[in-house]
Formats: C-alpha cells, sequence, structure tokens
C-alpha cells in the first residue's frame, strides 16, 4: 500500500510541477513572437494532465508508466531552461563565472594561450553579463581572473571546437546525468520519490542552470563518489576530478580521509584503501591541472585560491549577510576564523562521533560555508543531490543487509 501511494503521488508531484511551469513559461516566454513556446507550453499542459489522470487510474496501469513522472520531469526542465536561456534572457550569459570559463576554453582551443595569466574581463562584454552578477572587490574593482580548476573549463573545450555556443546546454547534460544516476541507483520502489528532493523547487533543477551556474559540472562525479565510496580507486577516481572543476569539493576532503581510515576491517586494509584513495584522488586532480600548473604556477595557484583567498566583497545567504546588510560591520577575517573554526569543530565531532556521523559528512561543505564570507545559494542547494545520493545509498546498504539477515 505504501509503494503503492508513492507512485500515484509522484504523479501528482510531477503533474504540478508541470502546471507550475508550464504557467510560468506562458508568462515568460513571449508566445507572439515565439510561436515554438506555444507547441512547449501544450505538451507540458497535456502531459500535466496525463499525470493527473494517470494518478488515479488503477494500479497496474499506473505502474506500466512508472518513468513517465521522470521523462515529464526532465522535459519541462529542457523546456524551461530553454525559455529562461533564449527568450528571457536573450541568449546572454547572467553569471561571470560561466563567461570566464567559457572565454577561457576558447583562448586555450584556439590561440592556445593559457587563460590563467590573462585579464578575461572581455568576456564579461562579450557575453553581455549582468552587473548584479560580477564579482566585486570591496574597493569596487571586478574580479577578472579565471578562478577555477582547469578541469572546469576544458570539459567545455570540445563542445566550443563543435560550434555549441551555449554552455548552459552542457551543464544541462550533466544535470540529466546525475539525475539518471541517482534514479537508477534508486530502490525501484522508490524511485518515483526520489524525484521530489531534485524538482522540489525549480532553482535546483531549472533556475540555476538557466542562470548559467556550472556546479552541476562537480556534482556528477562526486555523486559518483558517494555511490562508489567503497570502492577507494573508483572513488578516488571521481572525487578528484570533482575537485579538479571547482573548490567547493575540497572541503570534503579530511572528512574523507577519516572515512577512509574509520569504515571497513583490517588495519592494513584501512591504510591500503586509503592510499588508494589519496593516489587516485591526486592523480585526477592533477592530470587536468598539471600542463597549467608547469607553465605559470603562480597565476594558476592564485586563480584557484581567489575564492577563499582573494579580496572578494562579503556576500551571502549565510551568516555573513548581517554584515552584507548592514546590521553588524563584522570584518572578512572575523567570518573566515569563524569558518575555520566550524571546519576543526566537525571534524572532531566526525572523529569522536563517527559512528553516529559517518554519512553526514557529505552535508559539511555546506554547513562550513554558511558561516563563510561568501555563503551563496549554489554553495548548499547542489549538496542536495549528493546528500540524496547518500541517502539513497545507505538505505539500499540496510534493505542488503536485512534480506541477507532474513
Amino acid at each position: 500500500m505504501i509503494n503503492e501511494l508513492i507512485l500515484r503521488l509522484s504523479y501528482i508531484f510531477a503533474s504540478s510541477f508541470l502546471f507550475y511551469e508550464g504557467f510560468q513559461n506562458w508568462l515568460r516566454g513571449r508566445l507572439e513572437i515565439h510561436h515554438e513556446v506555444i507547441l512547449l507550453c501544450i505538451s507540458i499542459y497535456i502531459l500535466a494532465l496525463i499525470l493527473l489522470i494517470l494518478s488515479m487510474m488503477p494500479l497496474w496501469i499506473i505502474k506500466m508508466f512508472s518513468h513517465l513522472p521522470l521523462v515529464a520531469l526532465l522535459f519541462v526542465a529542457a523546456s524551461s531552461i530553454y525559455v529562461i536561456a533564449v527568450i528571457q534572457y536573450g541568449g546572454v550569459y547572467r553569471t561571470d563565472s560561466m563567461a570566464f570559463t567559457h572565454y577561457a576554453a576558447q583562448l586555450w582551443l584556439f590561440p592556445s594561450w593559457n587563460p590563467y595569466p590573462h585579464d578575461l574581463q572581455k568576456a564579461l562584454e562579450m557575453f553581455s553579463v549582468d552587473v548584479d552578477y560580477i564579482t566585486l572587490k570591496p574597493d569596487g574593482d571586478l574580479v577578472t581572473n579565471l578562478n577555477y580548476p582547469a578541469l572546469h573549463f576544458l570539459i567545455f573545450t570540445p563542445f566550443i571546437y563543435f560550434g555549441v555556443s551555449d554552455m548552459r546546454w552542457v551543464t544541462f547534460l550533466f544535470e540529466l546525468a546525475t539525475f539518471m544516476i541517482i534514479y537508477w541507483k534508486s530502490p525501484a520502489d522508490l524511485r518515483p520519490f526520489v524525484i521530489v528532493p531534485l524538482f522540489a523547487g525549480s532553482d535546483l533543477a531549472i533556475n540555476f542552470t538557466a542562470g548559467c551556474l556550472g556546479d552541476y559540472l562537480w556534482v556528477l562525479p562526486l555523486s559518483l563518489t558517494v555511490f562508489y565510496l567503497e570502492n577507494p580507486a573508483l572513488s578516488g577516481l571521481t572525487y578528484g576530478l570533482a575537485c579538479s572543476v571547482k573548490q567547493e569539493p575540497w572541503i570534503l576532503a579530511p572528512y574523507l580521509m577519516v572515512y577512509m581510515l574509520r569504515s571497513g576491517e583490517g588495519g592494513l586494509r584501512r591504510i591500503k584503501k586509503l592510499s588508494t584513495f589519496i593516489i587516485l584522488t591526486v592523480g585526477a586532480f592533477i592530470l587536468p591541472n598539471i600542463f597549467f600548473i608547469s607553465k605559470d604556477p603562480e597565476s594558476w595557484f592564485n586563480g584557484v585560491t581567489t575564492p577563499f583567498a582573494g579580496e572578494l566583497i562579503v556576500v551571502s545567504q549565510g551568516i555573513s549577510m548581517v554584515t552584507q546588510k548592514g546590521l553588524l560591520p563584522l570584518s572578512k577575517t572575523f567570518y573566515t576564523t569563524l569558518t575555520a573554526i566550524a571546519a576543526t569543530l566537525l571534524f572532531i565531532y566526525y572523529v569522536i562521533y563517527f559512528s553516529k556521523l559517518k554519512n553526514t559528512l557529505w552535508a559539511f561543505p555546506a554547513l562550513i560555508m554558511w558561516t563563510s564570507p561568501r555563503g551563496l545559494q549554489n554553495y548548499f542547494i547542489y549538496l542536495i543531490p549528493v546528500c540524496l545520493a547518500a541517502i539513497i545509498k545507505n538505505y539500499s546498504k540496510i534493505a542488503e543487509d536485512f534480506r541477507k539477515w532474513r
């Protein structure tokens, strides 16, 4: 009965989400000019109505179409991203991060220049970046260097080479792969329900991708790390790739080392497990970055440390909003110290209470970044698929152990 209810609720949920996004696309799609949006809206509403009706059909019928809610949600996500990116935003990039990485990929691909020593300010004009989403220094100057590890822009290079002009669709491919892997890895009876956290709001599935945030480039390999954590070679490889895209996964490194040392059996096996994980992680991180490190180590180092060591303005949806909005005039040093304390306390508690906190490490970057000078929404929300992967993995293991015991 519970499984049937979950399945029916997934149909209702998907129908509700489609009705919402269909209406939003009707509002923002400029249908009188973009007639293709009319077809998209009609298709979305038809799917929403079908899902609504199917939710109340006999069980054997809804089981026959059990994957339809996911297919419908992915379809509406792609449709809404198109409407927002191409029509509402006119094809321009909203954030400097995607503009810089796109431009960096172009510099690397065509003139074969190392982008790290270069001023990338030209990208702001090339991609008409919204002035509200340009990173500033306290003195009002712009941050115009490449401040991500190399894989962040190297992923884009083959797509640019073959003529793809908008990297949002590359990000969407990674989003699609992330959702499909999480869905596929879920127990069959829970698959209809696991889509809910991913589509509970439009930001994670639609708005942030359409708004030019490329975080799914690291969310995908980090989600794979979660699923294959007991395989130190494979998880080390995927974790290293995640770290090669963006700095947020770096925060997990000390906690993952504790996990490797404290989980499993046998002292020597644990050390071997940790060693394998570290070697593969370092290798996967170094490989995409080694050329740029060797060519100009100072520029590379200054670039990748800019997010936490550079002189950036305080802007946050975390605790530092009290300074950003003028409530308390606290220094950046205060928040940096607070972040270090939070990370240290989490590490101590994780070591002491490992048996209880073992599977909670995936949420630690959100807790730590919430105390930082720049605790932005994407630092938190993109950990939802990662934590969902952890929940699915743990549930599957418990269910498997129960079946063996029974």
